[in-house]
């Protein structure tokens, strides 16, 4: 039987926030190239290097026949070093990202530079037969070649080139694109940007997230080396352990921003690299400062300067007249608060607010919600005046449940937030609902939250370094999650008030420690040793453990009163140990790490319906090596101790706050037939509810309910296992909307 609970809708409290919603995309899980670029070959400029990942050549994604060798003498250009000569009679064929495809009918344009010793002709052949065509190539230095292929059947193979017997022929920047109906080479795929189009967002956050300031200073992205003709740009180790081509550059950024109807706001590293670079951060130094600040200041040119300025001259001749009416721009993301970035982050932001005061800056409090870096931001940020700060955090669903009244702690005076990276662990639809009550409470605060967006956007099926994601897709399919469905809920219907709120009949629902179970030694990614063991005052046997094993059991333990106590010794592998404390997923259990994320921290974890979260943040720690640590745990009710080498390294109490699994939210605006109600409620319950929305008179609604499907349905890199439907309901005092279990609904209330 379903459960009733009332809506009482308030007086307006606050304009709502008018960019809250946006997108964030960052080239990692081949969600640029193999991804949204329409680019149908994989490294058709030959520039893989083995330093990018073990297996990486010049050569990847190509098979050979015949006399083929990668050369580097008299390049394309500089910034393009390697190319590919053939000696016939030669050939080579690109597979792409699984395979290149074409659909019957499609039209192509391959496009290529070639050098010569003879006039000679390169012979084109697409997957077997799809398409076929010819390139004529003269004698001579480099030269531009291209043709239209039209497939005359579907299917998907390789892209080969051949040159004949008696000619040597150099090829480079090799590019496959389909023509769009304008007959020109489309830059983004068609079914990835309709994805994007149809979330509706407000904006659209790039090209990072950690790509922005880079695996060492070498590293960080220079938006000027991501623009112009595609064969000069500067390609990149990608910090996600692959290759950027910057087929996708600060141009093509600006576009897609325009494609979808959204502001961009570009993210610039703060003057210093990523501190999980080699050797810690690093500051870009004293000497280059000058130029870095004035590249900044170039960008918002590019951006938005007139003919007459040196940037807006340049982006009208590649082919952008019209300003792109840049509004934000981020500094520095997930930074170490040090005082190398204080400095070089505040020159930044003092010379774009002298020259460009039209500009939001976006400041950054490292990658968490809480913990050193995050309150050291803050507290920066709050000292300069910053107006919005970039905050982050992945959290199982439990955490977003308990956070509700997160925003409700800040101070409405001090820096908004922009919540640049969230998601709640899994693809399941517990997670999706999750996210969902946690927008209820950001849209809830417009004075403090004002922009936020998901991470991370994209996914290849098979390409991936990080899950959950919000979009996967495949060569062929799109696949939505269930957190897609309700980010578009948000996006597609937004209001211009938002109102006080009260629920009756709604009881949040508790939370406990963690039940009886068991200690458990393992080591994922390495081998170690364990000696001296003591479990609650009793010795236990010397234990190993291998990489990726299933672990060893110690014995029972009361999660709220236990000690345990061990000499650790890591042999091969990478990072460190950890110790789970309670039963198996999908009970609740902390887990301590020791020697966490390459193994540079300890942490403690808590998982909740197996689905992991860090209960207690990091410390930077010198990690495991081959010499003996000891480690001491204690739990005592809520309270949880570690302590490495005597030091005590954690020492917190569990959260024990209740869960606010029903949550509702409303906004209004001016429709057609007077003020329309934007209703969102979530039930992230087992137990069906009926809302009902106390307004005076009658009314309708138009609802967008995502339900059907329970809790832990949905997988990483599968479609949703629910898709929104849509459903009418009408009230002679109100309305009554009925909320399945595990649902969450966005209605569209009008007056009658």
């Amino acid at each position: 039987m379903s459960q009733r609970f009332t809506v009482r809708v308030g007086d307006a409290v606050a304009d709502a926030a008018p960019d809250l919603w946006g997108l964030f995309i960052e080239d990692l899980n081949d969600a640029l190239d193999g991804g949204l670029n329409a680019e149908r070959i994989r490294n058709g400029d030959f520039e893989f290097d083995p330093a990018e990942r073990e297996g990486f050549h010049p050569l990847t994604g190509w098979t050979t026949e015949g006399a083929v060798a990668v050369r580097t003498a008299a390049p394309l250009h500089r910034n393009n070093a390697r190319h590919a000569r053939l000696t016939g009679p030669a050939a080579i064929a690109n597979g792409g990202w699984d395979g290149v495809g074409a659909a019957r009918g499609e039209r192509l344009r391959l496009c290529l530079f070639a050098r010569s010793d003879t006039d000679t002709a390169i012979d084109v052949q697409l997957g077997g037969g799809l398409a076929v065509g010819t390139l004529a190539v003269r004698k001579g230095d480099w030269q531009y070649l291209e043709t239209d292929l039209e497939a005359t059947a579907g299917g998907r193979g390789e892209l080969r080139l051949a040159v004949p017997a008696g000619a040597v022929v150099d090829l480079d920047a090799v590019s496959l694109r389909p023509l769009g109906e304008d007959g020109e080479p489309l830059t983004f795929r068609p079914d990835l940007l309709q994805a994007l189009k149809d979330l509706r967002p407000s904006f659209i956050r790039f090209p990072g997230g950690c790509l922005a300031h880079g695996y060492g200073l070498a590293n960080v992205y220079h938006w000027k080396d991501s623009i112009g003709p595609r064969h000069e740009r500067v390609q990149a180790f990608n910090i996600w352990r692959y290759h950027q081509s910057r087929q996708i550059g600060y141009l093509e950024f600006f576009e897609l921003c325009e494609a979808v109807g959204a502001t961009a706001i570009p993210i610039v590293a703060a003057g210093v690299c990523c501190q999980n670079s080699p050797g810690g951060q690093h500051a870009v130094p004293e000497a280059e400062m000058d130029a870095y600040v004035q590249d900044v200041l170039d960008l918002v040119e590019f951006a938005n300067g007139g003919p007459a300025t040196k940037w807006g001259r340049g982006r009208a001749e590649l082919g952008h007249p019209e300003p792109f009416g840049l509004r934000y721009l981020g500094i520095g993301n997930e930074d170490e608060i040090t005082e190398q970035f204080k400095d070089r982050y505040a020159r930044i932001e003092d010379a774009l607010r002298a020259a460009h005061p039209e500009i939001t800056p976006i400041g950054t409090a490292g990658p968490a919600p809480s913990g050193r870096d995050y309150e050291a931001g803050r507290a920066f940020a709050r000292e300069r005046a910053t107006p919005i700060v970039d905050e982050h955090g992945y959290q199982n669903p439990r955490w977003y449940h308990q956070n509700i009244d997160r925003w409700n702690a800040y101070d409405p005076d001090g820096p908004r937030v922009y919540l640049g990276e969230y998601a709640a662990w899994s693809s399941r639809v517990r997670s999706a609902l999750a996210e969902a009550a946690y927008m209820v409470a950001m849209e809830r605060r417009p004075d403090v939250v004002r922009l936020a967006s998901y991470a991370p956007l994209l996914a290849r099926v098979g390409h991936s370094q990080w899950q959950p994601d919000l979009v996967y897709f495949t060569a062929d399919e799109v696949r939505p999650s269930a957190s897609y469905y309700v980010q578009q809920a948000f996006g597609t219907e937004r209001g211009q008030r938002v109102h006080a709120v009260e629920l009756d009949g709604v009881e949040p629902l508790p939370v406990a420690l963690p039940p009886a179970g068991s200690a458990v030694l393992k080591s994922p990614r390495a081998a170690a040793a364990f000696t001296g063991i003591v479990l609650d005052g009793h010795p236990v046997p010397d234990a190993n453990t291998s990489a990726g094993g299933d672990g060893v059991v110690l014995g029972a333990i009361d999660p709220a009163a236990c000690a345990l106590a061990f000499t650790v010794r890591r042999g091969e592998g990478e990072d460190g140990v950890e110790v789970r404390l309670g039963p198996e997923e999908p009970g609740s259990s902390l887990t301590v790490h020791i020697g966490g994320w390459q193994n540079r921290s300890t942490s403690v974890s808590r998982s909740d319906d197996g689905i992991g979260s860090t209960d207690d943040w990091p410390r930077p720690w010198t990690g495991l090596r081959d010499e003996p640590v000891r480690v001491e745990i204690r739990l005592d009710g809520p309270r949880v101790r570690v302590w490495v080498d005597g030091a005590l390294r954690h020492d917190y109490e569990q959260d024990l706050r209740p869960e606010q699994r029903v949550v509702a939210g409303v906004l209004s605006r001016e429709g057609e037939r007077g003020t329309e109600y934007v209703v969102r409620l979530v039930n992230a319950e087992d137990t069906a509810k009926t809302a009902h929305l106390d307004l005076p008179g009658p009314a309708t609604a138009a609802v967008t309910l995502l339900a059907g499907a329970g809790p832990d349905d949905g997988e990483v890199f599968h479609a949703s296992p629910v898709t929104p439907v849509g459903v009418r309901a009408e009230g002679d005092d109100g309305v009554d909307i009925e909320l399945p279990p595990w649902s969450f609904a966005t209605a569209v209330v009008t007056a009658t």
